[in-house]
Protein backbone atom coordinates (compact mmCIF):
# COMPACT_ATOMS: atom_id res chain seq x y z
CA UNK A 1 0.00 0.00 0.00
CA UNK A 2 2.82 2.59 1.03
CA UNK A 3 5.98 2.81 0.37
CA UNK A 4 7.40 3.19 3.50
CA UNK A 5 6.83 -0.51 6.12
CA UNK A 6 6.74 1.69 9.01
CA UNK A 7 3.77 3.55 7.88
CA UNK A 8 2.24 0.72 7.03
CA UNK A 9 2.48 -0.56 10.34
CA UNK A 10 0.69 2.91 11.57
CA UNK A 11 -1.77 2.79 9.12
CA UNK A 12 -2.94 -0.98 10.20
CA UNK A 13 -2.65 -0.21 13.89
CA UNK A 14 -4.38 2.97 13.91
CA UNK A 15 -7.60 1.15 11.72
CA UNK A 16 -7.22 -1.95 14.12
CA UNK A 17 -7.40 0.98 16.86
CA UNK A 18 -10.29 2.35 15.64
CA UNK A 19 -12.53 -0.20 14.52
CA UNK A 20 -11.98 -1.84 18.30
CA UNK A 21 -13.13 1.61 19.72
CA UNK A 22 -16.08 1.61 17.64
CA UNK A 23 -16.95 -1.70 18.61
CA UNK A 24 -16.44 -1.10 22.09
CA UNK A 25 -19.17 1.89 21.72
CA UNK A 26 -21.52 0.42 19.94
CA UNK A 27 -21.73 -2.57 22.42
CA UNK A 28 -22.23 -0.19 25.34
CA UNK A 29 -24.70 1.74 23.10
CA UNK A 30 -27.18 -1.20 22.16
CA UNK A 31 -26.76 -2.92 25.56
CA UNK A 32 -27.74 -0.54 28.03
CA UNK A 33 -31.00 1.12 26.50
CA UNK A 34 -34.42 0.82 27.73
CA UNK A 35 -33.02 -0.09 31.23
CA UNK A 36 -32.02 -3.20 29.94
CA UNK A 37 -29.10 -5.08 30.82
CA UNK A 38 -27.70 -7.55 27.64
CA UNK A 39 -31.38 -7.67 26.40
CA UNK A 40 -32.47 -8.35 29.93
CA UNK A 41 -35.14 -6.25 32.03
CA UNK A 42 -33.58 -5.21 35.32
CA UNK A 43 -36.56 -4.64 36.97
CA UNK A 44 -38.64 -7.37 38.24
CA UNK A 45 -41.76 -7.58 36.19
CA UNK A 46 -45.19 -8.44 38.50
CA UNK A 47 -45.99 -11.06 35.80
CA UNK A 48 -43.13 -13.34 36.42
CA UNK A 49 -43.47 -16.42 39.24
CA UNK A 50 -40.57 -16.88 41.49
CA UNK A 51 -39.99 -20.20 42.98
CA UNK A 52 -38.12 -18.54 45.89
CA UNK A 53 -40.63 -15.41 46.60
CA UNK A 54 -44.23 -16.12 48.00
CA UNK A 55 -46.27 -13.25 45.67
CA UNK A 56 -48.68 -11.57 47.11
CA UNK A 57 -51.29 -8.65 45.51
CA UNK A 58 -53.10 -6.72 47.84
CA UNK A 59 -55.62 -4.98 47.68
CA UNK A 60 -54.46 -1.62 45.91
CA UNK A 61 -52.94 -4.58 43.13
CA UNK A 62 -49.71 -4.02 44.25
CA UNK A 63 -47.24 -6.77 44.37
CA UNK A 64 -44.88 -7.97 47.22
CA UNK A 65 -42.66 -10.54 47.73
CA UNK A 66 -41.50 -12.51 50.60
CA UNK A 67 -39.88 -15.52 51.76
CA UNK A 68 -41.38 -16.17 54.73
CA UNK A 69 -44.77 -15.67 55.48
CA UNK A 70 -45.78 -15.02 58.55
CA UNK A 71 -48.60 -12.65 60.54
CA UNK A 72 -46.31 -9.36 61.73
CA UNK A 73 -42.87 -7.48 60.31
CA UNK A 74 -41.62 -9.05 56.99
CA UNK A 75 -38.99 -8.02 54.68
CA UNK A 76 -40.71 -7.28 50.86
CA UNK A 77 -38.05 -8.22 48.30
CA UNK A 78 -39.76 -6.35 45.99
CA UNK A 79 -39.37 -2.89 47.77
CA UNK A 80 -36.24 -3.58 49.67
CA UNK A 81 -38.26 -2.35 53.40
CA UNK A 82 -40.00 -4.22 55.56
CA UNK A 83 -43.36 -4.26 56.05
CA UNK A 84 -46.27 -5.69 58.29
CA UNK A 85 -48.69 -8.18 57.42
CA UNK A 86 -52.20 -8.26 58.94
CA UNK A 87 -53.82 -11.27 57.62
CA UNK A 88 -52.33 -14.48 55.88
CA UNK A 89 -54.31 -16.19 53.40
CA UNK A 90 -53.65 -19.74 52.28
Amino acid sequence: MFSNPKSDIKFYICTYIVFLLSMVIATFFISCSNSSLLGNQVAPDSTHYSTIFSEIVDQDSVVHWYTDLYEGTNWCYYHHKYEDIKSVRR
